[in-house]
């Protein structure tokens, strides 16, 4: 196994940049500043230096050039329901400026947690009395290049987001196999953590298609893993949530686009073994699945994919139809899958023709007397999914009974698993085969009676059905139910919330 570490001297400019910022700097040099992607201050010799204070280590801390805050500001995660106040918040522009941070825990104390747009709807957001670095200005995309196995793959660094990539990669006939809706995810939060999307052609999380990064250790060394050179120590990164450093780049495999063909059907079941079963009948018969179940009823609207060939945007005709969808779809994750009786769904068109990178949607973020999306994940095998509904149903009708309560919609998901050697730890770590991801949606994460609801379902989906849970997907988690191996995590980057499921 060899990890490719990059060493950042006061004289040089680590590997990964130095392609693209060598003209640069030499330019600079002169002036005594290096610039561009992962490059480093250069220091004045030691006679023309000012004196400054270390970092603890004896040496003269690096500059950090990007946005910092320390004024103990509040932040707040994307529904609204998590505040943290960390000592110290900070937006690098350059890697550099994040090996300034992790090399120096006298001005950014312990622990080091990275957010990209803090969509997560846990705890995983706070970090008092810490450093909240936010990757969003690290979001450059690099370029289209061919690696070392003749793979084309996208060069992007952490903090992009999800839509951007899209639409980069859409100009160059280009795509990646996940399209969630949600465009706001950044590549850095997603490589290394978890995601679901029931893709065409491709296994449904973000980082099965990641296949080198780099990023700054606890030392503040820049260093880049490969599924080519170093495999067993990549597939363990992409499952550390960001304990075992700060990821900056990316690789990502890319292919050339292609359009989807949704098949939309509403079907309502008498019984929840009669829902299990058409729901898999409705998989086995398409390429890709999607289903939104409203439970109590039993009612649910299912979006049977196919692949429609090449094709790099929704076909001009289809494009009334499928906006009148994507505004409509878009609404309805935004509030949550609150029904609003002035909101006129679209009609239902039985088969529709589009690219499913138009359909990844951009979100305003809520005020808190808005209705806004909150959900729960949990992870099955497709072959006990006739059973989770039955339980879960039986759950959510008595819940119901005694409180009044019941969640607005389950989003179903189906996902590809890799072999484990893959994905070796946490969601999508069984081996090969086919995941079902079951969630619950509300539209407000503060409610108390979802949150009792979700604590109380926790016990069941995990405990009684066996489900996999997420750290940064599924709230009011205890160390019961979840373990994150202690191995993944540095002390520099793990959190309180964090600190609780290592094991």
């Amino acid at each position: 196994m060899e990890h490719h570490r990059q060493e950042m001297g006061p004289e040089s400019v680590p590997l990964v940049a130095s392609r693209r910022s060598v003209l640069q700097g030499a330019a600079l040099s002169l002036a005594g500043i290096m610039t561009g992607s992962g490059a480093t201050f250069r220091r004045a010799a030691a006679d023309e230096a000012p004196r400054v204070e270390t970092n603890g280590t004896g040496e003269a801390p690096r500059p950090f050039q990007g946005l910092l805050e320390n004024e103990g500001h509040a932040y707040h995660n994307w529904g609204l329901s998590h505040e943290t106040r960390p000592a110290v918040y900070v937006e690098p522009i350059s890697y550099a400026d994040v090996q300034a941070v992790i090399g120096d825990p006298i001005r950014f104390p312990t622990p080091v947690s990275v957010v990209g747009a803090l969509m997560s709807v846990t705890r995983t957001v706070v970090n008092d009395g810490g450093t909240l670095l936010c990757t969003l200005k690290l979001n450059e995309i690099l370029g289209v290049e061919t690696d070392a196995a003749g793979r084309s793959v996208v060069r992007v660094q952490a903090g992009c987001r999800l839509k951007k990539l899209h639409l980069w990669l859409q100009s160059r006939g280009l795509e990646i196999p996940y399209q969630a809706e949600i465009g706001e995810a950044t590549v850095g939060s997603m490589a290394a953590g978890d995601t679901k999307d029931s893709s065409l052609d491709g296994p449904g999380y973000f980082s099965a298609s990641v296949t080198a990064l780099t990023y700054v250790d606890e030392q503040g060394t820049l260093v880049t893993l490969s599924d080519l050179v170093d495999e067993k120590a990549f597939a363990e990164f992409k499952c550390s949530y960001g304990l075992s450093g700060i990821i900056v780049e990316c690789l990502v495999e890319v292919r050339s686009a292609r359009l989807c063909r949704s098949r939309f059907t509403v079907v309502t079941e008498e019984s929840p073994q009669a829902l299990g079963a058409t729901i898999r009948r409705m998989h086995d018969e398409c390429d890709a699945l999607f289903v939104s179940v409203a439970m109590e009823s039993l009612r649910a609207l299912c979006d049977q994919r196919f692949s429609a060939g090449p094709g790099v945007k929704t076909p001009a005709a289809a494009q009334p139809v499928f906006d009148q969808m994507r505004l409509s779809r878009r609404l309805n994750i935004q509030h949550g899958a609150k029904p609003d009786p002035a909101v006129k769904p679209p009609p239902l068109t039985h088969d529709l023709v589009y690219s499913r990178a138009d359909l990844v949607n951009e979100y305003w973020r809520p005020k808190g007397d808005e209705p806004r999306l909150d959900f729960h994940y949990y992870e099955h095998d497709l072959s006990n999914l006739g059973r989770v509904i039955e339980e879960s149903y039986a759950f959510t009708k008595q819940f119901s009974k005694e409180h009044g309560f019941a969640p607005h919609a389950w989003a179903i998901y189906f996902v590809r698993r890799l072999p484990a050697t893959k994905k070796p730890h946490g969601l999508y770590s069984g081996g090969s085969g086919i995941s079902v991801s079951f969630d619950p949606v509300y539209s407000n994460p503060v409610d108390p009676l979802w949150q009792q609801f979700a604590k109380a379902y926790n016990e069941v989906a995990i405990h009684s059905l066996g489900g996999r849970a997420s750290p940064i997907q599924t709230q009011w988690l205890t160390p019961a139910d979840l373990t994150i191996p202690r191995q993944l995590a540095r002390d520099r980057f793990t959190t309180k919330y964090y600190a609780q499921f290592l094991g």
